[in-house]
């Protein structure tokens, strides 16, 4: 096996990243069950060293924290069969026999910043990167919806294998859901109710997913109306459909939207629901696989009531 790190800026990360990504690495090659001794090299850069990139090789003029170069051109994701053809020997090292994956390149500037931003360590942030990457070079994508949720499952299992949490990031407050239901089960179902949105005049669809102190769960799309006031948000959707149903418990909400990145609920979706519990936990999921959970009361402080 053979990892090549090279980091052109000054960050040092303040952990030991190198072993990091070894980790991430080789946790990845286990995980997908690929058979072959392998190459990957991971690059560190800067914001302007990976906007060059982008541009240069993607045609979209602006920094990306992460960028994959495969060297395999899979049929199926995964499916490491097609390596047996000849067609494929230029994907092995001449000399060492290995199959060369790929290439990595990382902003040390977006590790940072989003680390920030989604109220986690840049340990986390760089290992989820790594490994949201290295599925990539092994043919994996998040372009449709089914796609998106593969990779969200497999990033989640992978990271988890290696210890590699949030857990001292989040305050306690947001980490005590009294909900037996898993985040990844409730974006799922903010995905498929995403699918019944009715916005023929916004295009932006959204869905979300209320759970109970009982473990139940309701969701929501937003409707639209040509007489744009009249339009409901998913939100609110799913908390009406709960409390039509008698429960008021709500402990959870997850909120997706065709838009790609996390998506927060509009000002009348966070008093309305601040009215039945101002501690909601609100799960936020981008088309990335990463997820966000922040109190309903940090979003909305000093609700109003009576």
């Amino acid at each position: 096996m053979e990892i090549n790190i090279e980091n052109e800026t000054d960050e040092l990360f303040g952990f030991d990243y190198e072993k990091l990504i070894c980790d991430v690495v080789n946790a990845s090659i286990d995980y997908v069950k690929c058979p072959y001794e392998a190459v990957v090299n991971v690059t560190i850069v800067d914001n302007e060293a990976i906007h060059t990139i982008n541009k240069e090789h993607r045609n979209i003029d602006k920094a990306t924290d992460v960028l994959s170069f495969p060297m395999v051109n899979y049929e199926t994701a995964g499916d490491f069969s097609i390596l047996d053809g000849d067609e494929y020997n230029d994907c092995f090292d001449p000399d060492s026999g290995e199959l060369i994956l790929g290439d990595i390149v990382i902003s040390k500037d977006k590790v940072i910043l989003q680390a920030e931003e989604y109220g986690h360590s840049t340990k986390r942030e760089l290992g989820f990167l790594v490994a949201h990457s290295m599925l990539h070079l092994f043919g994996y994508d998040h372009m449709e919806a089914d796609e998106q949720s593969e990779m969200e499952k497999m990033q989640k299992e992978l990271l988890l294998s290696l210890g590699i949490t949030r857990d001292t990031d989040f305050n306690s407050e947001i980490k005590s859901s009294k909900a037996d239901i898993d985040n990844m089960d409730l974006i799922l179902e903010a995905k498929k109710a995403m699918n019944n949105a009715y916005s023929p005049y916004s295009q932006f669809k959204v869905g979300a997913a209320i759970a109970t102190k009982t473990g139940q769960i309701f969701t929501g799309c937003n409707v639209e109306n040509a007489s744009y006031g009249a339009t409901i948000c998913a939100e609110r959707c799913a908390a009406v459909k709960s409390i039509s149903e008698g429960c008021k418990d709500f402990v959870k909400i997850a909120i997706v939207s065709s838009l790609g990145d996390f998506t927060y609920p509009c000002g009348i979706c966070r008093q309305f629901l601040s009215e039945f519990n101002e501690n909601l936990i609100v799960i936020l999921s981008n088309n990335k696989g990463e997820i966000k959970e922040i109190a309903l009361k940090n979003l909305l402080p000093e609700a109003f009531n009576m």
